[in-house]
Order: C-alpha cells, then structure tokens, then sequence
C-alpha cells in the first residue's frame, strides 16, 4: 500500500510538473506569434541577450541550493529542526550571494558594451534575482508537493497573456516582456514563501554571514557542476552578443529558445519529479537506487529521441508557424540545435539523478 502511494504522488508529481512546464510555454506559444511580428528579431535580440546575460546572476544566486537543500529535506522529512536549519542556511545563503551579485552587475553595466544596448531590461532582469533569493522549491520538492506550482503558474500564464495582449501595441513595447516576467516571478515566490511556512510549520532563522560563507564554500562542487552546465546554454549567446548586432542574436536566440520549450516541457517535469524520489530510494540502498536508475533511463532516452527527431524534421514549418516569416533564418541554428533535449536527457540521468544522488 505505502509503495503505491508513492508511486501514486511520484506520477501526480510529474504531472503537476508537466502541467508547470505545459503552461509556462503554451501561453507563450499564444502570445509569441503575436509578439514576434511586432517586436521583430531586434527586440528578440536585446531581450534575449539581456535575459542570457542576468542568467549567470541568477545561476551564483542559486548555487545548486535546488539540488542539495532537495536532498536534505526529501531524506529527513519528519525532521523539522533539520529542515528549518537547512532552509535558514539556504536563505541567508542566498541574500549573501544576491548582494556579491548586485556589485558584479553594476560593474558589468559600466563595461560591457553588449548589455548597455537596453539598460532598463538588463535592470529590471536583474531586479527578478530577488524571486531566487526567497524561492521555496527546494522546501515543496524535498516534501514533494508540487500541486502548488501547476495552480499558480496557471493563474500567471492567464494574467501574463492578458496583459501582453492588452501592453504591447508596437515595437518600442518590447519592455513589456521583462516587466511582466520579473513582476510575476517575484509575486509568486514570495507567496510561495508565505504558503510554506503554513503548510510545512517552517520557521525561517537568519543564520549568521560567517555560516552562510562555510555553506557557500561546502556546496561549491554542485555549483560548479551548474556552471558547466551553463557554458553551452547562456555563454554561447553572450559570446555572440561581442560579435553580432541584435538581428542575428535574435535570430540565434529564437532558434535556442523554441528548442528550450520543447526541452523543458520534456525534462524539467521528468527531472525535477524524479530527484527527491530516486534520492530517497539511495538513501534506503544504494541497490535500490540503482535498480530505479535502470528502469527510469530506457523511458527517458526513448522521450527524448523522439522530441529531437521531430524538432530536426518540422524546424521550418515550426518556425514558421510560431514566429512568421522574418525569423527564417532561425531554421538552420534549430537544426543544429535539434538533439541537445536528447542530449540534456541522458546528462540528467547520468549527473543528476545517479552521480549527484
């Protein structure tokens, strides 16, 4: 009976997290073709560019916390005077690494050429890092009670796809697009810290700085391992931005963000569901965990060869579809790109969920 009813809230998991994904980029999919004929790829440029550029901010701000915080918290679940020292050590973390960001950034600003093209979006991007700092998912996936997320991330999409509609009008308008995000990202983050201290009976304690620091500097192979990671994502684009005006980034960042909804509908939900369980599965042996291993890996492989496949053969009538014409240069960039979700897949089984746990 227990085992079903895990197996029960593990699918409900992945569901709820299929659902985030579904709706983080369906409602996108409603708005973009709108947008896109707009805006142009100059305004995907300096968004885009803008967004990749803060995305290391972010990354320094995180610091891998998702992960390890995840696995403390799903491993000791009736330990709350664990929990709430591990979530007090994550927040104040957090406000440390968020302030060393914010020297690096204004510094970033007085020299880096590329993210001066749009000031206001790269601070108002920047601004969004706060919605990291507070940001409970570790708390919600180490217990796993991810429901939560699907319900709020519908409400957002809703509202988000209403208001573009409503705020974008013309091509200057582009500026709409990081506000919304920013706003929403921040308002559900710190509803989501308010929601978990009720749910959970969590009670947040600000740790010292010196504590924060010897967290910072225990957890900084998981960080690293993120930062790898993000070499072949965000670093190709802010390269870019040194060498070519913001149609060409447009058009490279369009290819890499289409192929981003379709790897994150696919792995985000299968990934992000799995890590607490397959956690909890070493912790009982690492036979056990093992054995999970081999049987999520086949299902995994075979879902996203599938996805890459169908991106390599449909990447011009997609394109088209979704962004109109002006975007066809984007088509080879996509095609290139086409087996990074096969490839992102297996890394995942492979880093995260085996290596990691």
């Amino acid at each position: 009976m227990l085992k079903g009813l895990k197996n029960n809230k593990l699918i409900g998991n992945v569901a709820s997290l299929g659902i985030i994904q579904i709706v983080n980029y369906v409602f996108p999919l409603i708005t973009v073709p709108y947008i896109s004929r707009i805006i142009g790829p100059d305004g995907y440029g300096i968004i885009n560019y803008a967004t990749a550029f803060i995305a290391y901010f972010t990354l320094i701000i995180a610091y891998g916390f998702d992960l390890t915080a995840t696995r403390k918290i799903s491993q000791n679940t009736e330990n709350l005077k664990l929990i709430n020292n591990v979530i007090s050590e994550v927040i104040t973390s957090r406000i440390v690494l968020f302030f060393l960001s914010l020297i690096f950034f204004i510094i970033s600003l007085a020299i880096f050429k590329p993210i001066q093209k749009d000031v206001y979006v790269a601070i108002i991007l920047f601004v969004g890092c706060i919605s990291t700092v507070v940001s409970p998912q570790y708390i919600f996936q180490g217990f796993q009670e991810l429901k939560i997320f699907a319900v709020l991330n519908f409400i957002k999409g809703v509202l988000n796809t209403l208001l573009v509609f409503i705020l974008i009008k013309k091509q200057t308008d582009y500026f709409w697009i990081p506000t919304l995000t920013t706003f929403f990202s921040i308002a559900i983050s710190i509803y989501l810290y308010y929601y978990s201290k009720k749910k959970f009976n969590i009670k947040y304690k600000l740790v010292s700085i010196k504590t924060a620091i010897d967290i910072i500097v225990s957890e900084k192979t998981i960080f690293f391992s993120t930062v790898v990671i993000s070499l072949y994502t965000t670093t190709n684009t802010v390269i870019l931005g040194f060498f070519a005006d913001t149609r060409e980034v447009g058009y490279y960042t369009t290819s890499q963000s289409f192929l981003n909804i379709v790897s994150t509908i696919i792995t985000v939900p299968l990934s992000n569901a799995l890590y607490p369980f397959v956690g909890k599965a070493f912790s009982e042996s690492k036979e056990r965990g093992m054995d999970v291993i081999k049987k999520i890996t086949p299902i995994v492989s075979y879902i996203t060869f599938a996805a890459s496949l169908s991106i390599l053969f449909l990447s011009p009538f997609l394109i088209k579809l979704v962004y109109g014409h002006k975007f066809d240069a984007s088509v080879p960039a996509l095609q290139i790109l086409s087996f990074l979700p096969f490839v992102i897949g297996i890394c995942n089984i492979l880093g995260i969920q085996l290596m990691l746990n």
